[in-house]
Protein backbone atom coordinates (compact mmCIF):
# COMPACT_ATOMS: atom_id res chain seq x y z
CA UNK A 1 0.00 0.00 0.00
CA UNK A 2 1.29 3.31 -1.10
CA UNK A 3 0.66 5.42 2.09
CA UNK A 4 1.19 8.57 1.24
CA UNK A 5 -0.55 8.42 -1.73
CA UNK A 6 -3.67 6.93 0.30
CA UNK A 7 -4.07 9.36 2.90
CA UNK A 8 -3.78 11.98 -0.33
CA UNK A 9 -6.79 10.19 -1.70
CA UNK A 10 -8.37 10.39 1.78
CA UNK A 11 -7.87 13.80 2.47
CA UNK A 12 -9.40 14.82 -1.06
CA UNK A 13 -12.11 12.71 -0.33
CA UNK A 14 -13.18 14.22 2.77
CA UNK A 15 -12.80 17.63 1.82
CA UNK A 16 -15.06 17.18 -0.97
CA UNK A 17 -18.01 15.57 1.29
CA UNK A 18 -18.13 17.75 4.14
CA UNK A 19 -17.98 20.75 1.77
CA UNK A 20 -21.29 21.63 2.43
CA UNK A 21 -21.36 20.51 6.19
CA UNK A 22 -20.94 23.45 8.74
CA UNK A 23 -19.22 21.60 11.41
CA UNK A 24 -18.48 18.11 12.02
CA UNK A 25 -18.40 16.20 15.03
CA UNK A 26 -16.01 13.60 15.75
CA UNK A 27 -16.80 10.83 18.58
CA UNK A 28 -12.57 10.29 19.48
CA UNK A 29 -11.66 7.23 21.81
CA UNK A 30 -8.18 7.18 22.60
CA UNK A 31 -7.93 4.20 19.61
CA UNK A 32 -6.13 3.85 16.28
CA UNK A 33 -9.36 4.21 14.37
CA UNK A 34 -10.99 7.70 15.87
CA UNK A 35 -7.14 9.04 15.73
CA UNK A 36 -6.64 8.39 12.20
CA UNK A 37 -9.88 9.55 12.08
CA UNK A 38 -9.75 13.00 13.24
CA UNK A 39 -6.21 13.55 12.08
CA UNK A 40 -7.36 13.25 8.42
CA UNK A 41 -10.68 15.71 9.42
CA UNK A 42 -8.39 18.21 10.79
CA UNK A 43 -5.96 18.00 7.53
CA UNK A 44 -9.30 18.44 5.10
CA UNK A 45 -11.16 20.40 7.16
CA UNK A 46 -9.90 21.51 10.52
CA UNK A 47 -11.74 24.78 11.03
CA UNK A 48 -15.03 22.63 10.96
CA UNK A 49 -13.82 19.49 12.58
CA UNK A 50 -14.58 19.22 16.79
CA UNK A 51 -13.46 15.65 18.62
CA UNK A 52 -16.02 14.83 21.64
CA UNK A 53 -14.49 12.63 24.60
CA UNK A 54 -16.86 11.26 26.98
CA UNK A 55 -14.92 11.23 30.72
CA UNK A 56 -11.47 12.94 31.56
CA UNK A 57 -8.71 9.74 30.78
CA UNK A 58 -8.50 10.40 27.13
CA UNK A 59 -5.01 8.57 26.06
CA UNK A 60 -2.89 10.76 24.87
CA UNK A 61 -4.63 13.62 25.19
CA UNK A 62 -1.79 15.93 24.25
CA UNK A 63 -1.43 14.62 20.94
CA UNK A 64 -5.40 15.25 20.33
CA UNK A 65 -5.08 18.48 21.05
CA UNK A 66 -1.87 19.21 18.99
CA UNK A 67 -3.78 17.88 16.22
CA UNK A 68 -7.15 19.49 16.65
CA UNK A 69 -10.01 21.27 18.68
CA UNK A 70 -11.26 18.48 21.46
CA UNK A 71 -13.84 18.65 23.98
CA UNK A 72 -14.24 16.47 27.09
CA UNK A 73 -17.40 15.88 27.93
CA UNK A 74 -19.01 13.21 31.32
CA UNK A 75 -19.84 10.04 30.23
CA UNK A 76 -23.92 9.92 30.26
CA UNK A 77 -25.58 7.86 32.60
CA UNK A 78 -29.16 8.08 31.43
CA UNK A 79 -29.29 4.92 30.02
CA UNK A 80 -28.42 1.79 30.92
CA UNK A 81 -26.29 0.89 27.62
CA UNK A 82 -23.29 3.12 27.33
CA UNK A 83 -22.31 3.03 24.34
CA UNK A 84 -26.20 3.31 23.38
CA UNK A 85 -26.19 6.73 25.67
CA UNK A 86 -23.06 7.96 24.40
CA UNK A 87 -24.07 7.90 20.76
CA UNK A 88 -27.61 9.82 21.91
CA UNK A 89 -25.68 12.96 23.36
CA UNK A 90 -23.01 12.79 20.10
CA UNK A 91 -26.35 13.00 18.46
CA UNK A 92 -28.01 15.55 20.25
CA UNK A 93 -24.80 17.61 20.63
CA UNK A 94 -24.69 17.17 16.85
CA UNK A 95 -28.08 18.89 16.02
CA UNK A 96 -27.45 21.71 18.82
CA UNK A 97 -24.61 22.70 17.30
CA UNK A 98 -25.44 22.21 13.78
CA UNK A 99 -22.58 19.69 12.54
CA UNK A 100 -22.57 16.32 10.85
CA UNK A 101 -21.88 12.97 13.08
CA UNK A 102 -18.86 11.09 11.95
CA UNK A 103 -18.60 7.59 12.46
CA UNK A 104 -15.11 5.99 13.13
CA UNK A 105 -15.95 2.25 11.56
CA UNK A 106 -13.30 0.89 9.33
CA UNK A 107 -14.00 -1.84 6.62
CA UNK A 108 -13.04 -4.92 9.06
CA UNK A 109 -16.02 -3.96 11.37
CA UNK A 110 -17.94 -3.20 8.28
CA UNK A 111 -17.84 -6.53 6.97
CA UNK A 112 -17.33 -8.59 10.18
CA UNK A 113 -20.82 -6.66 11.33
CA UNK A 114 -19.18 -6.04 14.66
CA UNK A 115 -19.86 -2.34 14.36
CA UNK A 116 -22.90 -1.48 16.95
CA UNK A 117 -26.14 -0.51 16.34
CA UNK A 118 -26.16 2.59 17.80
CA UNK A 119 -23.37 3.97 15.57
CA UNK A 120 -25.76 3.73 12.68
CA UNK A 121 -26.63 6.91 13.53
CA UNK A 122 -23.84 8.53 12.28
CA UNK A 123 -24.10 10.70 8.99
CA UNK A 124 -20.36 10.32 7.55
CA UNK A 125 -17.74 7.31 7.46
CA UNK A 126 -14.58 8.52 6.36
CA UNK A 127 -12.59 5.46 6.83
CA UNK A 128 -15.19 2.67 6.18
CA UNK A 129 -13.36 1.87 3.08
CA UNK A 130 -10.26 1.21 5.32
CA UNK A 131 -9.19 -2.43 6.63
CA UNK A 132 -7.94 -2.15 10.31
CA UNK A 133 -4.74 -3.61 9.34
CA UNK A 134 -4.25 -0.74 6.74
CA UNK A 135 -5.51 2.01 9.65
CA UNK A 136 -2.56 0.50 11.86
CA UNK A 137 0.27 1.12 9.17
CA UNK A 138 -1.59 4.75 8.24
CA UNK A 139 -1.44 5.71 11.94
CA UNK A 140 2.41 4.62 12.30
CA UNK A 141 3.01 6.85 8.99
CA UNK A 142 1.40 9.83 10.14
CA UNK A 143 3.27 9.69 13.95
CA UNK A 144 -0.04 8.90 16.04
CA UNK A 145 1.41 7.59 19.03
CA UNK A 146 2.25 4.10 19.55
CA UNK A 147 0.50 3.92 23.12
CA UNK A 148 -3.13 4.97 20.53
CA UNK A 149 -2.36 1.97 18.07
CA UNK A 150 -1.46 -0.32 20.70
CA UNK A 151 -4.61 0.07 22.38
CA UNK A 152 -6.31 -1.40 19.05
CA UNK A 153 -4.79 -4.86 19.94
CA UNK A 154 -6.23 -5.18 23.78
CA UNK A 155 -9.45 -6.16 25.01
CA UNK A 156 -12.31 -3.94 24.97
CA UNK A 157 -15.46 -4.92 25.02
CA UNK A 158 -17.41 -1.36 25.31
CA UNK A 159 -15.66 -1.25 21.53
CA UNK A 160 -16.92 -4.77 20.59
CA UNK A 161 -13.54 -6.11 21.05
CA UNK A 162 -13.90 -8.96 23.74
CA UNK A 163 -10.96 -11.19 24.86
CA UNK A 164 -11.51 -13.67 22.48
CA UNK A 165 -11.30 -11.73 19.44
CA UNK A 166 -8.51 -9.73 20.74
CA UNK A 167 -6.18 -12.81 21.20
CA UNK A 168 -6.63 -12.94 17.59
CA UNK A 169 -4.10 -10.64 15.52
CA UNK A 170 -5.85 -7.83 14.04
CA UNK A 171 -4.13 -8.84 10.29
CA UNK A 172 -5.56 -12.41 10.98
CA UNK A 173 -9.21 -11.04 11.23
CA UNK A 174 -8.25 -9.19 8.03
CA UNK A 175 -7.03 -11.85 6.05
CA UNK A 176 -10.33 -13.89 7.46
CA UNK A 177 -12.74 -11.30 5.97
CA UNK A 178 -10.63 -10.85 2.83
CA UNK A 179 -10.79 -14.52 2.45
CA UNK A 180 -14.72 -14.06 2.57
CA UNK A 181 -15.13 -11.39 0.02
CA UNK A 182 -12.95 -14.08 -1.92
CA UNK A 183 -10.13 -11.78 -1.96
CA UNK A 184 -7.70 -14.09 -0.77
CA UNK A 185 -7.48 -17.60 0.97
CA UNK A 186 -7.27 -18.10 4.60
CA UNK A 187 -3.56 -19.50 4.19
CA UNK A 188 -1.87 -18.46 8.21
CA UNK A 189 -4.86 -18.77 10.46
CA UNK A 190 -5.49 -21.81 12.72
CA UNK A 191 -8.86 -24.08 12.26
CA UNK A 192 -9.43 -22.83 15.71
CA UNK A 193 -9.13 -18.78 14.68
CA UNK A 194 -11.33 -19.78 11.63
CA UNK A 195 -13.68 -21.33 13.75
CA UNK A 196 -14.27 -18.26 16.29
CA UNK A 197 -14.05 -16.20 13.51
CA UNK A 198 -16.94 -17.58 11.38
CA UNK A 199 -18.78 -17.82 14.82
CA UNK A 200 -18.69 -14.49 14.95
CA UNK A 201 -19.21 -13.27 11.56
CA UNK A 202 -22.51 -15.31 11.44
CA UNK A 203 -23.97 -14.04 14.21
CA UNK A 204 -23.54 -10.32 13.45
CA UNK A 205 -23.89 -11.22 9.63
CA UNK A 206 -27.97 -9.69 10.22
CA UNK A 207 -26.26 -6.30 9.90
CA UNK A 208 -25.35 -6.36 6.15
CA UNK A 209 -28.90 -7.08 5.50
CA UNK A 210 -30.57 -4.35 7.75
CA UNK A 211 -33.02 -2.36 5.63
CA UNK A 212 -31.86 1.04 4.80
CA UNK A 213 -34.39 2.38 2.41
CA UNK A 214 -37.83 1.13 1.57
CA UNK A 215 -39.41 -0.39 -2.16
CA UNK A 216 -40.66 2.53 -4.40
Amino acid sequence: MNNAKRLNDLISFVAQSTARARGLLIPISGGSDSALAFWLLNQACGQKCLGIFCGQDLRCKEWFENTGSIRLVEQPTFLSDRETARWALFHDLSLCENRWLVGTRNRSEDVFGTFSLASRIATFLPIVGVWKSDVMQLCEYVGIPTEITESSRRADPDCGRPAELAEIPLECIDIFLKAKLKMRTMRGLTRAQIAYLEHVFEANNFRHDLPVKGPV
